[in-house]
């Protein structure tokens, strides 16, 4: 009678311990689907490099957590930290756009669709660098019009 005791006793903890995996798992399951964006702008700033006409060669942005810059030669890179926030991965997309618009970055004007720059796969409450650049600016032909950044930062995964 006692080992049948002690044997249903064990099966019921087997089936709290799976229903409390399954409630728990489902969450997780959930996040793979949800993918979040934080989006902040920056005024472009000239740097201290300029052209024989007086004109700014580069600009740069920063965004607090991310610093970019574009150069007239059509070079440019981006860089920053992102967080990731529980044990499951995300894929972290760091995405820049730029365009015209008024002083602070008001009715701006963008000159397209953000574009992917670099993206990070994290895990475990890790800490990761989002960095890219290359050589092909997009916007190379409307560097003079440039007055704002934007970038974006979207995760896939399990997001939180």
């Amino acid at each position: 009678m006692a080992a049948r005791h002690a044997e249903s006793g064990a099966r019921r903890r087997l089936t709290i311990l799976g229903v409390w995996l399954l409630a728990s798992a489902a969450p997780a399951m959930a996040d793979d689907l949800v993918a979040v964006t934080a989006g902040r702008t920056a005024v472009a700033r000239p740097a201290a490099e300029w052209d024989k006409d007086g004109k700014p060669v580069k600009l740069e942005f920063d965004f607090g957590d991310f610093k970019a810059w574009a150069r007239r030669d059509g070079s440019w890179s981006a860089e920053g930290m992102v967080q990731h926030h529980g044990l499951l991965c995300g894929i972290y997309t760091v995405s820049l756009r730029l365009g015209r618009g008024q002083p602070g970055c008001v009715d701006v004007q963008w000159f397209g669709e953000p574009r992917a720059v670099a993206d990070v796969k994290l895990c475990n409450d890790a800490a990761g660098m989002l960095s890219g650049g290359n050589n092909e600016f997009r916007d190379v032909a409307r560097f003079d019009e440039i007055t704002c950044a934007e970038r974006a930062i979207s995760c896939s995964g399990n997001c939180k």
